[in-house]
This record gives structure tokens, sequence and C-alpha cells, in this order.
């Protein structure tokens, strides 16, 4: 009997701690597990998985889902409320720990410097949207969003969100409603509805923008827009102050929003304006989050671009 009991015991601690036992890391998004409202991941590749930086909890309107990859791994809650899914995809995303609440329900500032050399001339017939989209496609950033503390300028919301994502998609050429659905879903998801900028969990140093970009693109980013400000040896740079350095380069707004445009156009160059993004596909949103990023797929995320693709029409 004693011998039963033990063993009933033993099973039960493995379960308990099993739920605690991080999971491996792949490429470039860090995924932790957070607690409480945050839910966090093991990050896949080129974008981080991340928690921006303010010091406060992030609140529930994102679900929790886990970060990817190449994006950072800001989780959202139920900001993203349960969309009718197009497709039955299983997902186990890397993105990370932002936990929103039900903003998204049933739905189908800065002080950088101004860059020396501009990444793109900019593109006539730009695909732009308004604050009103935004609010419906993003429902966390309408009003004052989740900025509750007016001391914490990276929070932002869609009406600083709206004039940057518009500058960004002029810069970088985005004339298809199928990249800017793409790129303001995943940079919703990765930032917990524009709430972060950095890393919070873990707090990996470097990472951030609205796109929870890992820092070796961070310093790539950064290194386009201010080539006179971003030396050479701070590529492989292990020096926390130094990378942090490099991040605030890109902090602000027009560039933490132009982010996931850049990534688009110049790190996945294949998926801009060669149809392989096809407008109002959920698998091909799905391939570019999966190939191209290097996110793992979750519902969350599935939501997240339902929600935007459903309104910014």
């Amino acid at each position: 009997m004693k011998l039963a009991v033990l063993g009933m015991l033993s099973a039960l601690g493995q379960a308990g701690f099993a739920k605690c036992i991080p999971r491996p890391e792949s490429s470039s998004y860090a995924v932790e597990t957070p607690s409480s409202d945050y839910a966090v991941e093991t990050p896949s590749s080129d974008y981080s998985a991340v928690v921006p930086s303010s010091d406060a909890a992030p609140s529930s309107d994102y679900p929790v889902a886990s970060p990817s990859s190449d994006y950072s791994e800001a989780a959202p809650s139920s900001d993203y409320s349960e969309v009718d899914a197009s497709s039955d995809v299983v997902s186990s995303s890397d993105n990370s720990e932002v936990a929103s609440s039900s903003d998204y329900s049933e739905a189908a500032s800065s002080s950088a410097p101004e860059p020396s050399s501009p990444a793109e001339t900019g593109a006539a017939g730009a695909y732009q949207i308004t604050e009103s989209q935004l609010d419906a496609a993003v429902p966390g950033g309408a009003g004052q969003g989740k900025c509750t503390d007016s001391a914490d300028t990276s929070c932002a919301n869609n009406k600083r969100a709206v004039a940057a994502l518009n500058a960004a998609a002029q810069k970088y050429g985005i004339t298809e409603r199928s990249e800017m659905v793409a790129v303001v879903a995943l940079m919703a998801f990765e930032s917990g509805s524009w709430q972060y900028n950095v890393n919070l969990y873990p707090g990996r140093p470097g990472q951030g923008t609205k796109a929870m970009l890992m820092y070796d693109f961070v310093y790539a980013y950064a290194k386009q827009l201010y080539p006179s400000q971003v030396q050479d040896a701070w590529q492989s740079s292990t020096d926390t102050d130094t990378m942090n350095n490099v991040r605030a380069l890109v902090l602000g707004d027009d560039d933490s929003f132009g982010a996931g445009f850049w990534y688009l156009t110049t790190k996945a160059a294949e998926y801009h304006n060669s149809g392989k993004l096809k407008d109002g596909d959920l698998a091909s949103f799905q391939d570019y989050c999966t190939s191209a990023v290097g996110a793992s797929w979750d519902s969350e995320r599935q939501a997240v671009w339902e929600t935007v693709n459903g309104r910014l029409v």
C-alpha cells in the first residue's frame, strides 16, 4: 500500500514539474514561460520572442500565446477573441507573453534620431489605413489603448500607431493589402496591441521594436538606418549596454512600427510583391510566419490575423 501511495505522489510531482520546465529555444525567437497574465513559450527563429520594456505587468487583453521566432514572444490573450477560423491549423507559436483580454471579440514619439540613410525611397500608391479601421482591427489599441502610465512612452495607442504604420507602408513600398494585414497582425501580436517595445521576459538584451526583433536583426536594422552611429564591431557584441543602446536607436514610433515592414522587404523579400502573401488567405500568412519569420503557429496568432484581415478593408 505504501509503495502504491508513493508511486502516485511521484507521478503527480512529475506532472506538476513538467509545466515548469522551459521549452527548448529554437532559432531567433527566445521564449520563456511567463506567469499569470503572461503566457510564455519558446521562440523560434528570426524575430525574437519578447515582451517589451515596461515594467508593468501586461493586462489581460490578449489571450496568452507563445512567442514565436523571428518575431518575438508577446502572447496575445483575448483581445482577439475567437473568430471563425478559416482553417484547422494547429499552432504552437513562439510568441511571447503579453496578456490581453477580450478586446478582439467576434471578429472573422519617439525620440530616435533622424535616419541618415533611408532604407527605402517610398512608393506611390502605398496601402494606407485609417484610425477607425485600426481601432476595429486592433481593439486593444483603441482609445488610450493599454497605456495607463503616461510616463511610459514605449506604449502606443492606435492614433499613434496608424501614422507610423502608414509612413512605413509608404517608405517600404507596401501596396498590397495582404502585406499590410500580415505585418500589422504580426506586430500587434508580438507587442500586445502596441503595449511593448522591448523584451521584458526574460529581458533579452537588444531585443525589441513592435516586431520584437532579436538583436542580430535589430543591429542590421539600426545599421541600415543610422550607419554613422552603429559600429561594425557591435554586430557580435554580447555586452548588455551596447546591445540595448543599439536597440534604443530604433525604438521611436516610425522605426519601431516600421520594423515589421523592413523585415518583410529585406529579410523575407521573396514574400514582398510576389503573390506569396495572398489577400485574405490564412494559409499564406501561416507560411510566412513559420517559413519566413520562423514563428510557431497557434490559434491565438490565427485569431489576431483573422481580426485584422476582417477589419482592414
